[in-house]
């Protein structure tokens, strides 16, 4: 049985982890008017490194690959937690913007990404039939994230000022490392990859130590494995991300703005936002009792949800009352969440089990190209025509057109995991 003590430990902890970063990335949406005023300095400043700390995130992820081929999962997670959470208390003793960067670009943002690349990784080493039901679970924490810490936020802000708010959410972050603390992971063992070097290793030993500079550059090069982006089922899953990526990152930035330009209050339209997390939280298991018996392919499932995605933008034109953009960003939220769910069951479906890490790091590594495009791309749209009609319709066909290298490969045959 997967869902034994252990199955639950490692749900458990996918949960919190992805609990703990949408906590962040909210509190500091909640927080920066504030922190731009106490520090005198401008908005960008802080919006800055918001954003380095998401990119930080993307690289830090790189740092898994040699790390787990090291030491177990288990006490990479302990200590990452525990890194990301002293970075967390350290914020709220910041005396200038600079103090603030290094505590989230430096201490945080690389331990989250690693995080985030084990989390799935532990996933997948122990479930193998009910794999799209425990990283579904995992993912709505997100949700959980998104309706909870917000108004948290506020009011402990409310209450006791941006330092006292800002202690109490890195309290709660070290919630995290009690929940890494009782994840039990058996570290996979894979057979070593032999090839031609590999042959001659005993030769290479003898020749000193320039030869063993040779072999720990090239085991490197091996636990990096740059060869994976020149495979088509990599473009295949990172293509899928990369349009549900666009799409949501441009519906976080551009939502609000566009509902109170169409005529809706401030109120209204952050209250509509409870309707995606409501929709997220039930998309991110909704598709796991079909994949996980069998009853439908992750690859059909990906191409459901992404047109469902797509239809709820394309049809935002002709959408201008209180109930229908409900339904809309309800639907948003809903396969928005179930196609962050797919790509990582298609991960584990299309790679082999050695493969995984290198899978999940440069996937996520390259995730900043679609939050660049998500913040310019609409922004420009808008600029260009005075209307968020046509970015709005640009935003839904994201999913859609990143469809086209999934679709390749099923009709070519050759692809496995499809």
């Amino acid at each position: 049985m997967e869902f034994d003590t252990d199955g639950y430990f490692l749900v458990l902890f996918s949960f919190t982890s992805n609990l703990m970063w949408g906590c962040v990335t909210k509190s500091l949406g909640v927080l920066l008017p504030t922190l731009t005023y106490q520090f005198t300095t401008h908005t960008w400043v802080i919006g800055m490194i918001a954003s380095v700390l998401t990119i930080t995130s993307h690289l830090g992820g790189l740092l898994t690959m040699p790390l787990d081929e090291r030491f177990s999962c288990r006490r990479l997670l302990i200590v990452t937690s525990a890194v990301e959470s002293i970075g967390l208390l350290l914020f709220p003793l910041a005396r200038s913007t600079i103090h603030v960067a290094l505590a989230l670009a430096v201490l945080v943002g690389p331990n989250v990404g690693i995080i985030m690349v084990l989390n799935k990784v532990v996933l997948t080493r122990h479930f193998r039939e009910r794999f799209a039901l425990a990283c579904g679970i995992g993912h709505a924490g997100q949700a959980v994230a998104l309706l909870a810490f917000a108004p948290m936020t506020q009011l402990f802000l409310d209450t006791y000022g941006w330092r006292g708010a800002a202690l109490l959410l890195a309290g709660i972050s070290m919630h995290q490392i009690a929940s890494a603390a009782v994840v039990r992971v058996t570290k996979a063992q894979y057979k070593p990859l032999t090839d031609s070097l590999d042959n001659h290793q005993d030769d290479i030993d003898k020749e000193g130590c320039r030869s063993r500079g040779k072999k720990s550059i090239l085991h490197l090069v091996k636990a990096v494995d740059l060869g994976i982006l020149l495979e088509f089922k990599f473009w295949i899953v990172f293509m899928i991300r990369f349009g549900v990526s666009f799409t949501f990152n441009a519906w976080v930035l551009y939502y609000v703005p566009h509902l109170e330009v169409k005529g809706f209050s401030p109120q209204v339209a952050a209250a509509l936002c409870s309707a995606a997390a409501v929709g997220y939280f039930l998309g991110s298991i909704i598709w796991a009792p079909l994949i996980d018996r069998g009853i439908m392919k992750c690859s059909t499932a990906i191409i459901v949800s992404s047109l469902f995605l797509s239809l709820s933008f394309v049809v935002d034109p002709w959408v201008n009352d209180i109930p229908s953009y409900a339904v809309a960003t309800f639907i948003c939220g809903l396969f928005t969440a179930a196609l962050y769910t797919l790509q990582d069951v298609l991960t584990r479906d299309m790679f082999e089990m050695d493969r995984l890490v290198s899978a999940f790091v440069w996937g996520r590594l390259f995730l900043f190209a679609p939050g660049i495009l998500a913040g310019f791309l609409p922004g420009w749209i808008y600029e260009a025509r005075g209307s968020y009609d046509l970015a709005f319709i640009v935003i839904g066909l994201g999913p859609t057109l990143c469809l086209l290298p999934l679709i390749i490969g099923l009709l070519r045959k050759t692809t496995s995991g499809l």
